[in-house]
């Protein structure tokens, strides 16, 4: 990469750049395979694949939970697809029958006096799985530094969300035309927010944003006194008295793609009708009844700031999970490389929630759209996506040699090909 912030284009379009992920970095980092909650029982299991490697993530007991190589030891048979349970506690193969137990030992093999002699201790190749925050960490590298460690700060810094007590609200996978960084890139900062989605211009001030580069990871976010006062993006040129505090309130909240529930929508229009106490705002009488909200749900809000009721906090999880944590719930974005192509990605898009206190929690169906266009993603994401096949196709242009990244406004990306360098030398 150059030392003026250019990066070059090969890093996304080259198949060779990508094997050279697949060799170096994937094996090596610790990624996000699942959530906790997904593994409720004993028994339970989720496919995790990366690239052309598949990684079975097992609850082996009550409060362990292992991760093996998804490939059984007589000819190299896949143990189990997608996410289910094995009956019984059993890992059978459908192939010949091996059977292993959930710690990876293999407790059944026909006809095993007709094989050479085989090990007793012959068990399933263990990947190493953490957790944080209820998420299901892997690492195929046995000598990969401790998972708080590679996380540091973002247990800090994400501490007062209770991102551990989420669960799923929904769970939807597709594949996008594009390279896996040109996905995370979209999400990692909002310089695009002017030119692909002028929209929402009206309702949120896109100037204000401010980059954090941390460790591996980083973020980004409105500064600290941008969420004070409601007012459209400086970039619309209008003056005090061109616009409306309601309207803007209720594009905020209408439009930050599910975050807000129902009844903290419904705030808006009760806030209209009501008269606001003396030296309030209707920012602030907004922020102060979304906290009172949170907090008769039983949620715990006494590490959040009041201006946070109407932030979020972007954050990039090298090197691939990226989304906006807000109190009380997150839209996060796993994305992938599909399979060994350079030129496409899965994304998952995970949005959790606290659950209700009482309410019984069961995990939503986990939706797959092998094309993006066969869903309505909503305007704003449609935007993103159509973006991303454009991006990818255009690189390949004789014309583009490199990416020129804005200092500032892109630095997140600059810092994550840093990262990633770190990983491939």
């Amino acid at each position: 990469m150059g030392d003026d912030g250019t990066v070059p284009k090969e890093r996304y379009v080259s198949r060779a750049f990508l094997d050279l992920e697949m060799e170096r970095l994937w094996p090596r980092v610790w990624q996000v395979a699942c959530r906790e909650e997904e593994l409720a029982d004993v028994g339970d299991y989720v496919d995790y694949v990366i690239g052309d490697q598949s990684i079975l993530v097992v609850r082996a007991a009550p409060d362990i939970i292992k991760a093996y190589f998804n490939t059984c030891l007589h000819r190299g048979t896949r143990l189990g697809e997608g996410c289910g349970s094995f009956a019984g506690g059993t890992i059978r193969c459908r192939y010949h029958g091996w059977c292993y137990d959930l710690e990876g030992r293999v407790t059944t093999i026909p006809d095993a006096h007709e094989f050479p002699a085989v090990p007793s201790d012959l068990r399933l190749g263990e990947v190493r799985a953490e957790c944080w925050g209820g998420f299901v960490f892997v690492n195929m590298d046995d000598d990969a530094e401790p998972l708080l460690d590679f996380l540091d700060p973002l247990p800090s810094l994400l501490a007062p969300y209770h991102v551990d007590q989420m669960r799923f609200r929904s769970y939807r996978s597709t594949v996008l035309p594009a390279n896996w960084k040109v996905v995370v890139d979209a999400f990692n900062e909002s310089y695009h927010v002017q030119g692909t989605h002028p929209q929402i211009l009206p309702w949120t001030d896109d100037v204000a944003i401010e980059y954090e580069q941390f460790g591996v990871h980083s973020h980004y976010g409105r500064l600290p006194n941008a969420r004070r006062q409601l007012r459209p993006s400086p970039r619309l040129g209008l003056a005090e008295g061109e616009f409306d505090e309601w309207e803007i309130l209720a594009g905020l909240v209408a439009g930050l793609g599910g975050a807000f529930l129902k009844e903290e929508r419904e705030l808006v229009e009760e806030l209209r009708s009501a008269s606001l106490p003396p030296g309030t705002n209707l920012l602030e009488r907004y922020q102060e009844r979304r906290m009172e909200l949170l907090q008769s749900r039983g949620f715990d809000v006494s590490g959040l700031a009041k201006e946070q009721m109407t932030s979020a906090d972007d954050v990039y999880w090298f090197p691939n999970m990226v989304g906006p944590i807000y109190p009380g719930s997150a839209i996060l974005f796993r994305v992938r490389p599909n399979g060994l192509d350079p030129d496409s990605a899965i994304k998952d898009t995970w949005v959790l929630e606290w659950p209700r206190p009482g309410d019984g929690w069961r995990m939503p169906e986990r939706k797959f759209y092998a094309d993006w266009t066969e869903k309505d993603w909503g305007p704003i994401t449609n935007q993103d996506y159509a973006n991303m096949r454009e991006v990818q196709v255009g690189m390949k242009s004789r014309g583009c040699r490199d990416l020129r990244l804005n200092s500032r406004q892109e630095s997140n990306i600059l810092h994550m090909h840093r990262v990633i360098d770190r990983y491939l030398t």
